[in-house]
Order: structure tokens, then C-alpha cells, then sequence
């Protein structure tokens, strides 16, 4: 699969899951801000800055996505396996919590 396409799959995803899209110049800002997911009077918005490539637009996605549930869902195979690997590299490079 093309990252075209599977960048587009990825949006069509998002919006089956509830995820609204914006495209944002987020570098003009006054305040720090970088793309991400924010739930706004309980909707879910994913702002995507426009100066991100397409390969950085495609691991933002699927690091959101990898963290929604899918249950229901049909998602390709491919990009199943790029939402899995997502998941287990987000974990992998969180900071452990202290135990009480």
C-alpha cells in the first residue's frame, strides 16, 4: 500500500472512530502547540499541522488511532499491523510509573 493511501485509510478510519480532522498552520501559533488528538465539547478533534510531511502525518495517525478502539471495525490487514507496531513503540518509549 502507497502512503497515499494508506494515509487516506488512516482519515477514513479516524472519522469512523469519531475523529474529525483539521489541517492547521500551527507554526504562526503564539502558543506552543503540535499536532495531536483534543476532545472539544465531547468531540474528538485531531489537528494536523500542515507543515508535517506525509510520513509524519501517517506515524501521527497511527500513534492516535493505535489508542481508539476499533472493535467493530474492519481495518486492512496492513494497516492493522502499522496500528499494532504503533502501540507496542508508543508503550515501549513511555516513561514507567513510580509504584507507591
Amino acid at each position: 500500500m502507497t502512503p497515499e493511501k494508506t494515509y487516506q485509510y488512516l482519515t477514513e478510519l479516524a472519522v469512523k472512530t469519531g475523529i474529525s480532522i483539521r489541517y492547521e498552520d500551527l507554526s504562526n501559533s503564539e502558543l506552543t502547540t503540535k499536532s495531536g488528538l483534543c476532545s472539544i465539547k465531547g468531540r474528538f478533534l485531531f489537528i494536523m499541522d500542515v507543515s508535517k510531511g506525509l510520513t509524519e502525518r501517517i506515524t501521527l495517525l497511527s500513534e492516535t488511532l493505535s489508542q481508539m478502539d476499533l472493535g467493530g471495525i474492519y481495518v486492512l490487514p496492513a494497516v492493522r499491523e502499522l496500528l499494532e507496531r504503533s502501540h507496542h513503540s508508543r508503550r515501549d518509549n513511555s516513561i514507567p510509573r513510580q509504584k507507591a
